[in-house]
Formats: structure tokens, C-alpha cells, sequence
């Protein structure tokens, strides 16, 4: 297994590959940033992941969502990033859920996880999110896209970092197509930054933007921390 790794040493070290290899981590949404999520989480050689996802490829996945393809079109997006995960990290379990996170189902697939990565694409499911990882005392790695631009944090449990940036946001107003524009770096950038949280979080070092919300607008290069 090591030589799968070895470019990974020494960034990180081999206790704390051993460390990523033992935790479990959720992944709600396999699209967008879901995929790219999946796949540089399996590729750093993190031991188990769960995929969540209920929605199955469209023709608009193509221009952005990793595992989408023309001839995997109304697949379900959860399997495609489970066989993608058995092909490239064969040391990795992964297990597909076929559903979209929900009351219902959202305190089975967190309780007995390390950490959550947030790809989902409403404001409901994130607000859950949040809430649950609270009440089973799970940290969270936050990110969105809107074309250009992308932001990232992390929920440590009792921040409520995700009411305060959504809480006055309607539903109405996230539907507006305008939100729903998305370029195929985007996501890419986005997840990359996540990741890099993940392994922290993961491996017991502190992360740098738990309490701080990261923004990216990738045309201007410009860059914000904010203190939330």
C-alpha cells in the first residue's frame, strides 16, 4: 500500500497516512463538487467513504461534474462514484447511498463518521446538515460555487457557521437560475480547498477556517477571509 502513498510523504506523514486510512468520511452530493470531493479524498488514501446522492446524470452535468459522461446519462450518480472509487483506490470502502439527504435518513448516514464533506446544492438539506452534525458532534467542511466564485469553511459542532450565512436566505430566492450557473473549475478549486481541510481535520491538526469563511472569485483572483 505504501507506494500507492509515497508521494504523498512527506506533506503528511506516514502515522498520519495510516490515521486517514482508519476514518470515515460523508459525502453528501456526487456531482459537481461531490465528484471531485470523491475522488482527491479516495486518491489521498482515506480509508471509507459513504456517497450520498439520489439524483441520476442530466446532459447539464457535462459541462462541470466529473463522473458524468454521454454514456453514463440518467446513471445514478452514486454508483458511478462508488465503481470510480473501486477502479482508482482499491484500499478504500466506499458505500453508495442512492437518496437525497433528509430528515429521514440524515442522523443514520452521520452518526459513526469522522467527518462530513457538504456538496449539496439547497439551502434545506445544508441547514440539516448542519443541525445533525451538531446533535451527533461531527465536524462538517462546507463549500459552494456561483460561476466565478466559491467559498469554504468548517463547522466545528455547536458553530451554527452555516444558520448564520443561510438563516436569512429564502428558498425563493436560491431558486433563482441566476444561483444555479457553474464553470468546470469552479468546483474543482473549490473541492481542492476543502480537501486540504479535510486532511487536516482528519489526520488531528487544527483547521485553518473553522470560524473563518473563505471566498474565492476565480476571475479577479481576488481573495476574502472573513471572521464569522
Amino acid at each position: 500500500m505504501e507506494s500507492q502513498y509515497e508521494r504523498n510523504f512527506p506533506a503528511i506523514s506516514a502515522e498520519e497516512q495510516e490515521t486517514l486510512h482508519r476514518k470515515h468520511v460523508l459525502v453528501l452530493g456526487c456531482g459537481g463538487l461531490g465528484g471531485y470531493l470523491i475522488e482527491l479524498l479516495a486518491r489521498l488514501g482515506v480509508g471509507r467513504l459513504t456517497v450520498v446522492d439520489g439524483d441520476g446524470f442530466e446532459p447539464s452535468n457535462l459541462n462541470r461534474q466529473l463522473y458524468s459522461a454521454p454514456a453514463v446519462l440518467g446513471r445514478s450518480k452514486a454508483m458511478t462514484a462508488a465503481e470510480r472509487v473501486r477502479a482508482i483506490a482499491p484500499n478504500t470502502a466506499v458505500e453508495p447511498v442512492q437518496a437525497f439527504f433528509s430528515e429521514q435518513n440524515g442522523d443514520a448516514l452521520v452518526q459513526g463518521t469522522d467527518l462530513v464533506m457538504d456538496a449539496l446544492d439547497n439551502l434545506p438539506a445544508r441547514l440539516l446538515l448542519e443541525d445533525i452534525c451538531d446533535r451527533c458532534h461531527v465536524p462538517y467542511v462546507h463549500g459552494a460555487i456561483l460561476g466565478w466564485n466559491l467559498q469554504v469553511t468548517t463547522g466545528l459542532p455547536g458553530s451554527r457557521v452555516l444558520h448564520g450565512l443561510y438563516g436569512g436566505i429564502s428558498q425563493q430566492s436560491a431558486d433563482d437560475p441566476a444561483w444555479k450557473t457553474s464553470l468546470s473549475m469552479t468546483p474543482a478549486v473549490c473541492a481542492g480547498l476543502q480537501v486540504a481541510e479535510a486532511v487536516k481535520l482528519l489526520t488531528g491538526q487544527t483547521p485553518a477556517l473553522a470560524g473563518k469563511l473563505l471566498l474565492l472569485d476565480l476571475r479577479t483572483m481576488e481573495q476574502r477571509m472573513i471572521t464569522l
